[in-house]
C-alpha cells in the first residue's frame, strides 16, 4: 500500500506505474512470452482484468522506470 497505493488483493503488474521512485523490481516467467503472450492483468481494480501482448506489459513498465526480470518459475 505504502509503495503502490493499492489496496491487497488488488495488487498487479499495472500498480507498478504508482512507484513513483520506480524501487519494485518486476518479475515475470518467460512463460507469458511464449505464444500467443498474452496477459491478463487487474487495472488497479481486481473488478476488471485487462488482457494485452506481455511484452506491452514490459515496455511499459520498463518505460515506467522499474527493473524488470524474466525468469523460468
Amino acid at each position: 500500500m505504502t509503495i503502490l497505493g493499492l489496496l491487497p488483493g488488488s495488487v498487479t503488474p499495472l500498480g507498478l506505474l504508482n512507484d513513483e521512485k520506480c524501487i519494485v523490481h518486476f518479475y515475470i516467467d518467460e512463460a507469458f512470452i511464449s505464444p500467443p503472450g498474452l496477459i491478463g492483468v487487474h487495472p488497479n481494480d481486481n473488478t476488471a482484468t485487462v488482457w494485452m501482448k506481455t511484452q506491452d506489459l514490459i515496455h511499459l513498465i520498463s518505460q515506467h522506470g522499474n527493473d524488470i526480470h524474466v525468469i523460468q518459475i
